[in-house]
């Protein structure tokens, strides 16, 4: 039996790939930041999963979770590590200056360095894993990236800084442990934001980048903040239920990644329109072309 530990499972991405690790028959382990008293533990319970409270920032926390995992293995000599999936994160979006330091701090603290924190418990397993697998599906880290680690964006400077550190960490691990049998993996989503809670807390960012500001920043940009919240709040669906997204292109793809027997180095999930205008963004277009493409493909308003 292969067993996957995954982060970040209390709603959107991660819940739905706990989900369907569960159901493909994987002894899957949920990390969840709201802990386990909840419908979204208890949904996973339901499909046999192991929902355990998991804050990817704290390393005490870090080491439980990994200890249940090693108690799962001990209990169960049939069990093998089969994955690690870093899927934890956060995103606050604003530009760079409006960020107050907590939320710049927040961005890095779980994508990046939780995704570390996280790898680095569990890599000595890994690498043990793949050593000593005799079958012809490697173990394997999966990273959850981003697009914006591809192609940074306005608006999502330190996002995008912590999917690219991520995306830099992946390939040096896929080099490292290459010679051991293990791969690491980036998975690039694409966009979910209606099935997802992780923008639910922008109208309080908001507020709190209006209130660190000083009254020159205010002054200047005090209606942006304002009109991008807004924005933000009526585009997006507000409290997304923990099993909302079915989207069955960013499943699938996920699943490909888990499963394959050799898997790719990145598996990306892109709309025609992420498609079209990252493949413009890659061009060597004048500035102001540049910058009037990534208007059109954000839509924000000025």
């Amino acid at each position: 039996m292969r067993v996957v530990a995954i982060t970040g499972c209390d709603s959107g991405l991660g819940w739905a790939i706990a989900a369907r690790s569960a159901r493909e028959g994987l002894v899957t382990v949920a990390g969840m930041y709201n802990g386990v008293d909840t419908k979204a533990a208890d949904g996973l319970r339901k499909l046999s999963a192991h929902p355990y409270s998991l804050d990817v920032t704290n390393p005490e926390s870090v080491a439980c979770f990994r200890d249940y995992v090693k108690c799962l293995l001990n209990d169960n000599p049939n069990y093998k590590l089969h994955a690690i999936v870093n899927n934890a994160g956060v995103m606050t979006i604003g530009d760079y200056e409006w960020q107050t330091p907590a939320m710049i701090e927040s961005s890095i603290n779980v994508n990046l360095l939780g995704t570390m924190r996280v790898t680095t418990a569990f890599l000595p397993d890994l690498r043990k894993s793949a050593l000593e697998s005799t079958g012809p599906s490697k173990p394997r880290i999966i990273n959850v990236a981003s697009h914006c680690g591809l192609q940074p964006l306005p608006g999502f400077g330190a996002y995008s800084a912590s999917k690219a550190g991520v995306l830099a960490l992946t390939k040096a691990l896929r080099m490292e442990h290459r010679r051991h049998g293990l791969s690491a993996v980036a998975f690039v989503p694409g966009g979910f934001f209606t099935s997802s809670n992780i923008i639910a807390r922008q109208g309080a960012h908001g507020n709190a980048m209006l209130e660190h500001f000083n009254e020159e920043q205010k002054s200047f940009y005090g209606k942006r903040i304002t009109a991008l919240s807004n924005y933000l709040q009526s585009a997006t669906r507000h409290n997304a239920g923990y099993d909302s997204l079915k989207d069955e292109n960013i499943i699938e793809t996920f699943v490909k990644a888990l499963m394959d027997d050799n898997p790719k180095d990145l598996y990306k999930v892109e709309s025609w329109r992420y498609m079209f205008y990252y493949n413009l963004f890659k061009l060597p277009l004048p500035e102001a072309a540049l910058s009037w493409l990534v208007k059109t493909f954000l839509k924000f308003p000025e």
